[in-house]
């Protein structure tokens, strides 16, 4: 059967394009800390290739046949436990039993492990059943947990404090000598609600913590190399921009570096003739649709910007406007693979991104706009863009209905404005057009570029959002406003 683009869980090498996980991260380093009994963290972004990664190292060490012996456990059954530490920690470890008769196979440990559980109860029997399979084991145990901030409350704490309880014992051979611990931010990051209403950080209960490691983005050389394998397994070639193209896109997030490929490759059902030539047009195509079908990678995504650490980013960066968000909540951000560095300012991550935010916030939006003008006025005879009518139509509907439209922006009021008018763009291009979006803390600017494209011409037509407020309500003002927006408009 014919491989391709793995957009969900692990990837498998015999079904799947990829790139060797091993080469993902230092590998060296990763031997170095292991041997050196250290407790560490892999974290990054959601479907960033954190399991595939941690599980072909996995393999890469128990085929080793050396002194240690890794084992996997994932703990993301125990999430639906919150804050019951009993049904918690015997759902962790009837999984790590699981586990451990596969890889070790020592027939009925999962019973007893469930024997010391029913023995000593949840706060106790995760270090408890460490420690006897520590001594059972005739290599050294190396303890892999995967999702583990999604764990809640009391459960987390629990599983923390277990482990850092078992620490000082690894060099004796009775708690595993080394435990990866990998989910999607820092652990100095994690604010656990306990049951009781205390806030607590991961850092507070998990101090020995010795690294934090994180996997980058592909680059553009890895995209096209992870490109070209379908190529050589089908014989369809990528024309020349295609790779460029996705690495403007994307930045190199690989779930969307995947999921674009696969869009492009599979889903579009012409394009599965092998003899046909992967364009930059169908790429574009293929990007809106990926947009359009809100997948659950980019659902993930929209759920964040609810949060108040994430709106204290993003809000302000909507607006273009310095940001009073702690340096603790930017951190939360760039963990999360919302925002990035670049040029001493923080950016939305990606082109995707870019426009995933403001369509999900002013999703309903769009759908008003697409009752109100079932037959756009903004377009002309010849299918051009009028932009005098179609900023006349934005001024009338935020005057009528600004009011009723902010108590649907998910907390995001400040930038009202801003966003309707990106909710009134998308529906001006939908299926005409693309919307390219530059927004930053701190630039004092939105810049919007709309390519449309009509019978006779394509249209580039740049939008400058400026806010005035009460105190500049002079001719005066309005003037240096409309200058300004200009100015930067000529540099745009």
């Amino acid at each position: 059967m014919e491989k391709f683009f793995n957009t969900a869980g692990p990837v498998e090498a015999e079904d799947h394009y990829l790139l060797n996980p091993l080469t993902r991260w230092d590998l060296k380093e990763i031997e170095i800390l292991i041997k050196q009994k250290k407790y560490f963290l892999l974290h990054a972004p959601r479907q960033s290739g954190k399991t595939s990664t941690i599980l072909a190292l996995q393999e890469y060490i128990n085929k080793q046949n050396g002194n240690e012996v890794v084992i996997y456990v994932n703990v993301e059954s125990a999430q639906v436990a919150r804050h019951n530490v009993d049904v918690g920690i015997k759902t962790i470890i009837a999984q790590l039993g699981s586990e451990v008769e596969d890889v070790l196979d020592i027939d009925n440990i999962q019973k007893e492990f469930l024997d010391i559980f029913n023995l000593i109860g949840g706060p106790g029997a995760l270090f408890s059943v460490l420690k006897s399979l520590c001594k059972k084991s005739d290599k050294r145990i190396v303890l892999f947990i995967d999702e583990i901030d999604s764990l809640i409350g009391d459960t987390l704490v629990s599983v923390l404090r277990q482990l850092r309880t078992g620490y000082e014992k690894r060099s004796k051979g009775l708690f595993p000598i080394s435990v990866i611990l990998c989910g999607l931010v820092d652990i100095k990051d994690y604010e656990i609600h306990k049951s009781d209403g205390e806030i607590i950080t991961g850092g507070s209960c998990f101090n020995i913590k010795s690294e934090s490691l994180t996997l980058g983005n592909f680059s553009r050389k890895e995209i096209e190399t992870l490109y070209l394998e379908h190529t050589k397994e089908t014989g369809q070639v990528f024309e020349d921009g295609v790779f460029d193209l996705i690495y403007e896109y994307t930045d190199g997030q690989p779930w969307l570096v995947n999921a674009l490929a696969y869009q492009v490759c599979f889903k579009i059902k012409a394009h599965r003739d092998r003899t046909i030539k992967i364009t930059v047009k169908m790429l574009k195509q293929a990007k809106e649709a990926l947009i359009l079908s809100r997948q659950t990678h980019l659902d993930q995504l929209a759920d964040k910007l609810d949060e108040p650490r994430v709106r204290s980013v993003i809000e302000p960066m909507i607006l273009g406007l310095d940001s009073s968000a702690s340096a603790k909540d930017k951190t939360y951000c760039k963990d999360l693979g919302l925002i990035k560095s670049y040029k001493k300012t923080e950016i939305i991550s990606n082109l995707i991104y870019r426009e995933v935010i403001p369509r999900e916030l002013t999703n309903g939006v769009q759908l008003n706009f697409g009752t109100r003008y079932p037959t756009p006025e903004w377009v002309n005879d010849d299918e051009t863009i009028n932009n005098d009518k179609l900023i006349e139509l934005f001024v009338e509907f935020w005057r009528e209905n600004s009011d009723a439209w902010k108590s649907d922006l998910a907390g995001y009021v400040e930038a009202a404005p801003h966003l309707i008018f990106q909710g009134f763009l998308q529906r001006v291009a939908n299926g005409h057009g693309t919307i390219n979006r530059e927004y930053a803390l701190g630039n004092g600017r939105v810049d919007l570029f709309l390519e449309w494209e009509s019978p006779i011409k394509t249209q580039n037509i740049i939008i400058e959002l400026k806010m005035r407020n009460e105190t500049q309500n002079t001719p005066a003002s309005l003037e240096k406003i409309k200058d300004k927006a200009l100015e930067q408009t000529a540099e745009y």
